[in-house]
């Protein structure tokens, strides 16, 4: 079996995220992480893939600034799926924001993550497309923790992009005390 891994650019995105944190939180971040070279953004390249453990240690960090509060822990990864997603729409994603609406990001969103990971697979639902609604589900992710609501805030921001209005985005699944499921469902709603 193949290690889970993720492209570079991901886990640089975290660090970027990481760094717009006041200080002393940033430090506490960085200071969650192993002494193995994972504390330095020089040890990788955006295009080449790591073991997600590398992503889900950052992950594992920005979630330790919120102790036991889910719903804040839940918004910081939410924010860190944001903030990819927008560094990504300066590149590789540029031309399709151009074209992009919900339905073409409903039918592209399992191609993205099959590009950028290595670690389980996602398909979307479109039957629900109609009423505004768009279910995506994770299968196979166990080894990326807190991925599902980092997946969550990327797909938010580019339904956003889109021009949707109202977004709501329930992830079941997830938690704090479940932090790497298997399978996860993330369900987005919009008026």
């Amino acid at each position: 079996m193949t290690e889970p891994t993720v492209r570079g650019y991901m886990i640089l995105g975290c660090f970027d995220y990481i760094d717009t944190f006041e200080p002393a939180q940033r430090e506490r971040v960085y200071a969650t992480l192993p002494s193995d070279g994972r504390r330095s953004r020089e040890s990788y390249d955006q295009m080449l893939w790591y073991p997600v453990d590398h992503c889900s240690d950052l992950y594992r960090g920005i979630v330790s600034l919120h102790g036991d509060d889910e719903a804040k822990a839940r918004e910081a990864l939410l924010g860190c799926g944001k903030f990819i997603a927008h560094a990504a729409t300066n590149t590789f994603l540029r031309l399709l924001m151009r074209i992009m609406t919900p339905a073409v990001f409903a039918r592209k969103a399992p191609d993205f993550w099959a590009r950028d990971s290595r670690c389980g697979r996602m398909e979307t639902d479109t039957s629900q497309l109609g009423d505004r609604r768009l279910i995506v589900r994770l299968h196979d992710v166990g080894a990326y923790a807190h991925t599902a609501p980092v997946a969550a805030g990327f797909g938010a921001f580019a339904l956003t992009a889109c021009g949707v209005k109202d977004l709501s985005v329930k992830i079941s699944g997830w938690s704090l005390a479940t932090p790497a499921p298997s399978d996860v469902n993330i369900e987005m709603t919009w008026s």
